[in-house]
C-alpha cells in the first residue's frame, strides 16, 4: 500500500484533537476511580496477603502471559486497523463479528488444554504441585476475558466513552466486592483474588458478547479471518518476546532469592502498569482507533506531532508524580514488609515511559501491515533482558531485573521506532519532548538523592519538587502558545471552559 493510498487526495476539514482530548479526560476520570480505589483497598491487601502470596500471584501472571501466547490473544489486534479499513457498513460489522468467534474459541481451547496440564504447571510454576487449583482459576479467569475485548472495542470504535467507562468501573465495584468478601472475610488468600477475577470477567464478558452480537449479528467471513490472522500472527511470536521481558525476571528472581523478593519486587512493578494505565491507556484508548483514520488525512504529520507532544505531557508528568510520591504511598498503603518496593520504582516507571513511545512510534510499521518487525524488535529486546537478568539478578536481585529491563525496553523502541520512521516516515515534534524528559530527569534525580528526616519533611520535599516541575512546563516552552491560551481560560473561568471542552 503506497502512501499516495493512505492519503486522501483532498483537503479535509481540520482533525479536531479537542475530540480526543474530551474523550481522553472521560477514560482518565475512569481510571483515576480505578486506582484510587486500588490504592484505597492496598492497606487491606497488603495485611491480608503476605510477600508470598504476591509472588504466586505473579507467578501466576506470568503463567497467563504463556497461555495467552498459545490463545492468540493478540489475534484481534487488527480490529481497528481492518474496521476503518472496510469500505462497507456490512464488511466492519464482518469484522467485529468474526474477531469476536475466532478470540472465543482460541481461547476455550487454550484453557481446556492449560485445564488439563495444571498440576504440571503448577509443580513447574510455583514448585507445588497441590496449587493446580490456583491456576486453573487463572486460566479460566483468562479464558473470559475473550468475551470482553471485541465489545470493549466495539465502544473504543463508536467513541462511546462514556459507556466504555461505566463498564469498567460497574465491572472494578462487582470485582472489588468479591476481593472483600473472599479475600477479607473469608481469608482466602491468592485464592480469593483469582476467583474474584474470574467471576467478574464471566458476569461482564457474558453480557457485553450477547449485546455485541445483538449489534453486528454473528457470522464469520473468510476474508477476514485471513486479514485477522496475517495481522495478528507474527504477534503470538512478539507476544512470547514481551512475556520474557516483562516478567521473566520474576523466574529469575525466585532462583536466586526467594518467594517474598518476587512479592517486593512485583509490588514496585504494580507501578510501573499504574503509569500505563493512568499516563497512557486513557489517551490511547481514544488514539488507537483514531490514528489510523488519521492516516488518510493530508494533515497526517501535523496531527501526529500534537498528538505525540500531548500524550508525553500526560505520561511524563504522571511519571514524575509516581517516582517523586512512591516512598511516601508505600509509607502510607502499605505494610513495613513491602517498604523495599520504594527504591524499585523510579527505575521501572523509566522502562514503562519507554514502552509507551514504542506502542505509539509502532504506527508506520502497522500502516504497512509488516507487524514481523515489531516481533523481531521484541525478540532483541528479550535476549537483552535474559542477558541482564542472567548477569544482574544474581548480584543485585531486584535492582538488577529493574535495570536489564530499561534497557531491554529501550532497544526495541529504537528498533521500532527506526524500522517504521523507514516504511512511512512521520515528522513528530521531539524538542518540547526532549525538554520535558530533561525537565522530569533533573527533578527526579534530585528526589531520590536528596534524603528528608521523617514523612511529613519527604511529602514536603516531593510537593516542592512536582512544583518545581511544572512550573519548568510552563516556562521551558514545552507548551505552544495556545495551550498556555487554554489553560489561562480554564483557570480563569473553569466551569465554562470545561463545558465547552465536553461538548
Amino acid at each position: 500500500m503506497g502512501q499516495e493510498e493512505v492519503c486522501d487526495a483532498t483537503v479535509q476539514a481540520p482533525f479536531r484533537l479537542a475530540r480526543i482530548g474530551k474523550h481522553v479526560f472521560i477514560y482518565g476520570s475512569g481510571v483515576l476511580l480505578g486506582k484510587a480505589v486500588a490504592f484505597v483497598m492496598l492497606p487491606i491487601y497488603t495485611r491480608y496477603l503476605t510477600p508470598a502470596d504476591y509472588g504466586i500471584l505473579q507467578l501466576t501472571d506470568l503463567t497467563i502471559e504463556v497461555i495467552s501466547i498459545v490463545a492468540g490473544s493478540r489475534l484481534g489486534a487488527g480490529i481497528f486497523h481492518y474496521f476503518h479499513k472496510a469500505e462497507t457498513p456490512a464488511e466492519k460489522r464482518a469484522v467485529l463479528s468474526t474477531a469476536i468467534a475466532v478470540l472465543i474459541a482460541s481461547y476455550t481451547l487454550a484453557a481446556i488444554g492449560a485445564s488439563v496440564a495444571a498440576p504440571l504447571i503448577a509443580e513447574r510454576v510455583l514448585g507445588a504441585r497441590e496449587l493446580a487449583g490456583l491456576v486453573r482459576l487463572a486460566i479460566w479467569g483468562f479464558a473470559c476475558q475473550s468475551l470482553l475485548i471485541v465489545p470493549m472495542a466495539y465502544l473504543q470504535l463508536h467513541d462511546r466513552s462514556v459507556s466504555y467507562v461505566a463498564v469498567s468501573a460497574a465491572k472494578l465495584v462487582v470485582q472489588l466486592g468479591l476481593n472483600i468478601l473472599l479475600v477479607v472475610y473469608w481469608r482466602r488468600g491468592a485464592e480469593g483474588v483469582l476467583l474474584s477475577t474470574l467471576i467478574a470477567n464471566m458476569l461482564f464478558g457474558l453480557a457485553l458478547a450477547a449485546s455485541l452480537v445483538s449489534d453486528v449479528g454473528l457470522h464469520t467471513s473468510r476474508a477476514a479471518i485471513r486479514d485477522l490472522l496475517r495481522f495478528g500472527l507474527p504477534f503470538v511470536a512478539t507476544q512470547v518476546a514481551t512475556m520474557i521481558a516483562t516478567y521473566g525476571d520474576r523466574y529469575f528472581l525466585r532462583t536466586a532469592s526467594d518467594l517474598s523478593v518476587v512479592g517486593i519486587y512485583g509490588l514496585a512493578y504494580q507501578f510501573g502498569f499504574l503509569l500505563t494505565m493512568v499516563g497512557f491507556m486513557p489517551f490511547d484508548t481514544v488514539w488507537d482507533p483514531a490514528r489510523f483514520a488519521v492516516a488518510r488525512r493530508t494533515d497526517r504529520d501535523a496531527v501526529y506531532a500534537r498528538a505525540f507532544v500531548y500524550m508525553n505531557l500526560l505520561l511524563v508528568t504522571a511519571a514524575v508524580m509516581l517516582a517523586l510520591f512512591a516512598e511516601d504511598i508505600l509509607r502510607l498503603m502499605a505494610g513495613p514488609a513491602f517498604q523495599a518496593a520504594a527504591n524499585l520504582i523510579p527505575i521501572i516507571v523509566i522502562a514503562y515511559v519507554i514502552q509507551c513511545w514504542t506502542q505509539f512510534h509502532s504506527l508506520g510499521i502497522l500502516i504497512r501491515e509488516r507487524t514481523e518487525i515489531i516481533t523481531m524488535a521484541n525478540w532483541v529486546g528479550a535476549g537483552v533482558a535474559l542477558v541482564g537478568y542472567a548477569m544482574l539478578i544474581p548480584r543485585w536481585l531486584g535492582y538488577g531485573a529493574a535495570v536489564a529491563t530499561v534497557a531491554s525496553f529501550a532497544v526495541r523502541e529504537f528498533l521500532v521506532y527506526n524500522r517504521a520512521q523507514g516504511l512511512w516516515p512521520i515528522k513528530f515534534n521531539w524538542p518540547p519532548v526532549l525538554r520535558l524528559v530533561a525537565l522530569a530527569t533533573v527533578v527526579c534525580t534530585v528526589g531520590v538523592l536528596v534524603a528528608a528526616n521523617g514523612p511529613w519533611m519527604s511529602l514536603a520535599l516531593d510537593t516542592s519538587l512536582l512544583v518545581a516541575y511544572l512550573a519548568g512546563v510552563w516556562f521551558l516552552d514545552v507548551l505552544s502558545e495556545d495551550d498556555r491560551l487554554a489553560l489561562r481560560r480554564f483557570l480563569r473561568s473553569p466551569r465554562a471552559t470545561l463545558a465547552a471542552f465536553m461538548a
